[in-house]
């Protein structure tokens, strides 16, 4: 009978310790996404190009053409998302959603199309990057501390930092 406890408790700490193996290295990617400074200043730049080229357009009024304005920025507003949500900025569905409504139809629209609505969300999906980032350096540093609980959320749904304290 013994044995059978004893047996049954190292099961449950190998799982314990594997889950959090598990979200160690997941925490580390999402520190990696947030020092991947090279790829937000690709993002800013082709945001910004994109931003100053719906400006160009508008000033010209070319852009007040209907459809000229939602041709060019869907190439290039599809470009930046892939882009984004390659990297892992994108975790959230609502980010995503957001970045579609804004960054392409409402940037389509030639009243809004001046405004660098592009850039704005760059800068926000790197901002919740690096919240991410923060979030994430904490609870790798306070690893111990976490419940077995709080190690399988995580693990199954990285995205929980977002909301973590």
């Amino acid at each position: 009978m013994d044995e059978q406890n004893y047996l049954g408790g190292a099961n449950v700490r190998k799982k314990i310790v594997s889950g959090a193996q598990s979200l160690a290295v997941k925490l580390n990617k999402e520190i990696e996404k947030g020092n991947d400074n090279t790829a937000f200043m690709l993002a800013i730049l082709l945001a910004a190009f994109k931003d100053f080229l719906d400006i160009i357009l508008t000033l010209t009024f070319v852009g007040l053409i209907p459809g000229v304005n939602f041709a060019v920025g869907l190439f290039l507003t599809s470009f930046l998302f892939f882009f984004m949500l390659g990297k892992g900025w994108f975790l959230k569905w609502r980010i995503r959603l957001w970045f579609w409504i804004l960054g392409l139809f409402i940037d389509g629209l030639p009243a809004f199309s001046a405004l660098p609505i592009n850039t704005l969300l760059v800068l926000y999906a790197w901002r919740l990057t690096k919240k991410r980032k923060a979030k994430a350096e904490i609870k790798l540093k306070n690893l111990e501390n976490l419940t077995s609980h709080e190690i399988d959320r995580l693990n199954n749904d990285i995205s929980l930092l977002e909301n973590a304290a």
